[in-house]
C-alpha cells in the first residue's frame, strides 16, 4: 500500500514541517495517535520515505527501533492488565534480578522433591 501526502511548513521559522498521517495510513501500520515515528528517505525510492514506529523503553527511555523490545506483562483476574515494554538491557536486569530473587527465596530449599 502507498499514500502520497504533502509536507506544509510549520510556520515557526524553524524549517519543520507537519506530516498529517490519514488514520487509514495508522491503521494499515498498526500505529495510533501518540506513537513516536521515525522517518528516513527510502533508499529504492528518492521521493518516498519509511516510516517505521519506534518503542520506547519504558525504564530508561532507550529506543527499541534496533533490537526490539521486550514486555513484562500481567493480566489480573480482576481484569486490571499492566505491562512495561523494555529494552534489551533493561529486560536482562528484570531477568536477572527476578532469577536472584528465587534462589535467594529458595536457598535452603531441599534438592529432594517431597513425596
Amino acid at each position: 500500500m502507498s499514500w502520497k501526502l504533502t509536507c506544509r511548513d510549520a510556520g515557526d521559522g524553524s524549517g519543520d514541517v507537519i506530516l498529517e498521517l490519514p488514520d487509514d495510513l495508522l491503521q494499515a501500520a498498526g500505529m495510533a495517535v501518540g506513537d513516536t515515528l521515525e522517518l528516513e528517505r527510502d533508499p529504492n525510492d528518492s521521493t518516498a520515505i519509511r516510516l517505521t514506529k519506534v518503542v520506547l523503553c519504558d525504564v530508561c527511555n532507550a529506543s527499541t527501533a534496533e533490537t526490539g523490545h521486550g514486555v513484562l506483562q500481567a493480566q489480573w483476574r480482576d481484569g486490571e492488565a499492566e505491562g512495561m515494554r523494555l529494552c534489551r538491557s533493561c529486560f536482562n536486569y528484570a531477568m536477572a534480578t527476578l532469577r536472584s530473587a528465587h534462589r535467594v527465596n529458595h536457598m535452603f530449599d531441599d534438592d529432594e522433591p517431597e513425596q
